[in-house]
């Protein structure tokens, strides 16, 4: 795998491409932010003293580069939210039952319509993008069922295996959404190598194919980012990697566009294959044959008139995403057997693929009371609850959007089952209402946001507020489907507004699990990911307000920033150094004890990650005697965290001979400890020290040595601080207290042996002691 460098930090600046006008209304970045290098420039006034330099001859993001919060700027080719997975292949594992043993695939971008999510479904595909991204490598099990409807091209196959044998590397360029990545899996599947995985970098890190040392491996270089900058020498680097690759038995197959191979492809022509997508009615024809359970009349499908006059200028992706929406119709329809029926339903489909737009503007425009309005959007949100908590939900509803609601007929308005008919919607015998057209639901809800921008905080607090307060198999759920539903809404529409309106929400409402995978998912997403890391970035350089309402520009809610800090964690072992840096300026910018509460908790966590425990400590060092307050009470509280940590023979991790951190570094996280008053956390840690010393009497000259060096202000500037001494000997005595009948002697021994070398350590007592003995 490539190491990072120490001063490989060019998306650390993730500027997005293009240069539109932020959307009227939306939070933008002031002119400049975006353009500062995003490093952390020891001793500035609002960045942390840790962090790498910008590459030699990189160039910084463009003033005033659109970061709005509203629509972020199209990418030049139109594809879907997901990873470039849609061409040759079509795998059904992004777009399961979410109940079904098979996983979603690694990396897969989230944009499957899931009608009954049983809550995995973006927690898994976060989790599986980020082991894809580290480089883990890719499951056999995996591979083949992303493989299963790959549909093969003799005349691709034989053209890249030419490139491979002859040069160990090919790259594969094409536009989004024409199966560039899949087919580097299905030709690596072919050379016979140990493994397959994917290079593992930062977006826009320098590529060192020599870094690779892996032998029998087979690696994917994913540059399918739109958005990314290979060097110009990147076509010549790779042929100079033949050699080595060809040393370890290797083979490497670089999946990019187009228009980015033209611009670094100098001399290096030979080694690339322009991809050719197969015909989108084929791909959909492998969608609804080749999965598991074929659907249904699958070859009706493929006939009717309508769905091959749509394919003949769709592209794989959307013929992908059309079998999706096929395979739920079918299953929510099993006994459709008239012509006319089918027909209907193939029509169903259709309005499924754009949205229910104009289906949902005709019953809008003749349905224009609250009532039914606000029927129609709970029953949406709560699609498959009893009736009664639908009904009360939408009264939740109007209130929360300020209707006032006027009985329009006898008994105080229209009831349940004439608004579950004037919805469209079906009450089952269990009188649970729901909707059997395929992605109603969704498509119900993205009509308010776009149609109703000034609601969407109040519409957003109450989804929050209903799956925080139902119980949870009805909250849950609901939880579960506005997720996905936010997720694929921002991916679909590049506009951040409702992502922070529904993380800030939800994080405030203790549904905080729920609003990080949003975060998440969003930050992996290969088309829309460079936007939300840069727009994080400003969120976490923003002040702190406790109103969590505050939507525009800044400060940035603390209930945001917490959750931000956990999401981070998530990321940090794809993009460590971006990961870090965002951490850094949400406690750069807090004046909130629950923020830097919760940025300590975060750099705790980290430090038990493979390959971030040296950047971890870099960066608490560098926060240990920090200028600024925030960063050393974000460092007091992560030190604590790990000084209490012990192994199986309670020994503090800290103090292992194979531990990170050194003695030095353990002196000084002691020295910031000791500059706050003792705390529960502080105590609990030096008792974890001192039961070490005593369980193990080889760590006693450790332990000792390290809290008497502690009391000097730092190990250049001898000076001896008496509250660092007091708070110390406090410690000792809760320790083992003075008088304790029971106290086995030990016990005191050694807090004894302890308090006397904190005194001897003392200057001034050191010379009135050699005085006492020399009179």
């Amino acid at each position: 795998m490539l190491t990072p460098s120490k001063t490989d930090t060019a998306d650390l600046v993730e500027s997005p491409a293009g240069g539109s006008s932020p959307a009227a209304g939306t939070d933008v970045i002031p002119d400049g932010e975006a353009s500062q290098p995003d490093t952390l420039a020891p001793g500035s006034a609002s960045a942390p003293p840790y962090g790498a330099q910008a590459q030699e001859g990189e160039e910084p993001a463009e003033a005033g580069s659109d970061l709005s919060e509203g629509a972020a700027s199209q990418p030049t080719q139109e594809a879907d939210a997901a990873a470039d997975d849609g061409g040759h292949e079509a795998s059904s594992a992004d777009k399961q039952d979410p109940g079904s043993e098979t996983p979603p695939s690694p990396g897969q971008g989230i944009h499957q319509k899931v009608e009954k999510n049983s809550g995995t479904v973006i927690a898994v595909q976060n989790n599986y993008m980020i082991q894809r991204l580290q480089g883990t490598p890719l499951p056999e099990d995996w591979i083949q069922e992303r493989l299963r409807t790959y549909l093969s091209n003799a005349t691709t196959d034989a053209a890249i295996k030419e490139l491979l044998d002859a040069h160990r590397v090919a790259v594969i360029h094409a536009s989004a959404g024409t199966g560039r990545y899949t087919t580097a899996l299905h030709v690596l599947t072919r050379q016979n190598v140990k493994t397959i995985r994917q290079v593992r970098r930062e977006p826009n890190e320098k590529v060192d194919l020599k870094g690779i040392t892996d032998a029998n491996t087979g690696w994917i270089l994913d540059l399918t980012d739109e958005q990314e900058k290979p060097q110009t020498t990147f076509g010549a680097d790779l042929l100079e990697a033949q050699e080595h690759l060809r040393t370890t038995g290797s083979f490497v197959v670089v999946v990019i566009h187009t228009d980015t191979w033209m611009k670094t492809a100098e001399g290096a022509g030979r080694l690339a294959h322009p991809l050719r997508p197969p015909a989108a009615l084929e791909v959909l024809r492998a969608h609804l044959t080749q999965q598991p359970s074929p659907v249904i009349r699958a070859e009706d499908w493929l006939s009717a008139e309508q769905i091959k006059d749509r394919m003949k200028s769709a592209s794989p992706e959307a013929a992908a995403e059309l079998a999706q929406i096929i395979t739920a119709a079918a299953d929510l329809n099993p006994a459709i057997t008239k012509p006319g029926d089918f027909t209907s339903l193939v029509e169903d489909v259709l309005r499924t693929a754009d949205n229910w737009r104009k289906v949902l503007l005709e019953w809008h425009t003749e349905h224009t009371e609250s009532a039914h309005r606000n029927y129609l959007l709970a029953a949406a949100v709560l699609d498959g609850a009893p009736a009664e908590v639908v009904h009360k939900g939408h009264n939740l509803l109007g209130k929360a959007l300020g209707d006032q609601l006027h009985p329009t007929t006898g008994h105080q308005g229209p009831g349940i089952i004439e608004l579950t008919y004037t919805i469209g919607a079906e009450m089952d015998a269990d009188d649970r209402i729901r909707f059997v057209r395929p992605g109603y639901t969704e498509a119900v809800v993205d009509y308010f946001w776009v149609d109703r921008p000034h609601h969407v905080a109040a519409f957003t607090g109450w989804t929050a507020q209903q799956a925080a307060n139902l119980p949870e198999d009805l909250g849950g759920p609901l939880a579960d489907r506005v997720t996905a539903w936010v997720t694929r809404y921002t991916l679909a529409k590049r506009n951040f507004a409702i992502l922070r309106t529904v993380a800030t929400d939800w994080a405030s409402q203790r549904l905080e699990d729920r609003a990080k995978d949003i975060l998440v998912a969003v930050a992996l997403d290969p088309l829309v990911g460079k936007h939300a890391r840069d727009l994080y970035l400003a969120w976490a350089k923003a002040p702190d307000t406790a109103d969590p309402s505050s939507q525009k520009g800044t400060p940035t809610p603390t209930a945001l920033k917490k959750v931000l800090a956990a999401a981070l964690v998530q990321l940090a072992p794809a993009y460590p150094q971006i990961a870090l840096k965002r951490l850094a300026e949400i406690a750069a910018n807090t004046k909130d004890t629950t923020v830097t509460n919760a940025v300590g908790d975060a750099l705790t966590s980290l430090w038990g990650r493979s390959g971030l425990q040296n950047t971890t400590r870099d960066i608490l060092t560098s926060w240990f005697n920090a200028s600024q307050n925030h960063y050393r009470v974000a460092a007091r509280r992560s030190f604590l965290h790990l000084a209490c940590m012990a192994n199986t023979d309670d020994v503090p991790v800290l103090l292992t001979s194979n531990g990170a951190g050194s003695d030095t570094w353990n002196i000084n996280g002691w020295r910031c400890a000791l500059d706050a008053e003792v705390t529960p956390g502080f105590q609990a840690s030096f008792n974890t020290w001192m039961d070490a010393a005593l369980k193990q009497p080889d760590l006693y000259p450790a332990v000792v040595m390290t809290f008497t060096e502690a009391l000097f202000r730092s190990e250049t500037d001898r000076t001896y601080l008496p509250e660092r001494f007091l708070r110390t000997t406090h410690a000792a005595y809760a320790w083992a207290p003075a008088g304790a009948g029971e106290l086995p002697p030990e016990h005191t021994r050694l807090r004894n042996d302890l308090l006397m070398a904190l005194s001897e350590a003392d200057p001034v007592v050191r010379p009135r002691q050699q005085h006492d003995q020399n009179a």
